[in-house]
């Protein structure tokens, strides 16, 4: 299980060719603090999450993890995980089977996976859909089944 880290930037810039996505920008993060990014479209939202879990590595600038230099890291040797804004559920798969998918292709035993799972489908209210497929679901359930499958894997940090 892991415990919750700050999130440091300083001085961080994103650059897309002669695009700055992202400028200069520097804040922290508490471990355990919920903290929302708001702003027009094409202000950077996304790419700040992006660099934070490492899907974009940043220009200049550098990102901490706790007390870890992240900056140059690939999203797998983060600890971080991310709901993306369309959710990415497998369609094929019944909704216990993609909240537990991080687990099994980590290496977890499946009937572990599935009863950590389950524990995390619990904690979003869909304790009783786990043999749904995701098209069973409203949008909403979608989602929650999304923050679960983020949750059950216990990262330093979450990000959605």
């Amino acid at each position: 299980m892991s415990t919750p880290q700050s999130v440091r930037f300083e001085g961080v810039t994103k650059a897309f060719g002669a695009v700055r996505a992202v400028r200069d920008v520097s804040f922290g993060i508490e471990a355990g603090e919920l903290v929302t990014l708001l702003g027009p479209s094409g202000c950077g939202k996304t790419t700040t999450l992006r660099m934070i879990a490492g899907l974009e590595l940043a220009t200049e600038g550098r990102i901490f993890i706790g007390e870890r230099d992240v900056t140059a890291l690939p999203a797998t040797a983060r600890d971080v995980a991310m709901v993306f804004q369309s959710y990415a559920l497998f369609p094929h798969m019944t909704v216990l089977d993609n909240v537990a998918y991080g687990l099994t292709v980590s290496g977890s035993r499946r009937r572990d996976a599935h009863a950590q799972a389950q524990e995390a489908l619990g904690l979003v209210g869909l304790a009783d859909y786990g043999k749904r497929l995701p098209s069973e679901l409203s949008g909403g359930q979608q989602q929650r089944v999304a923050v679960a499958r983020a949750v059950v894997l216990e990262p330093e940090v979450l990000l959605f």
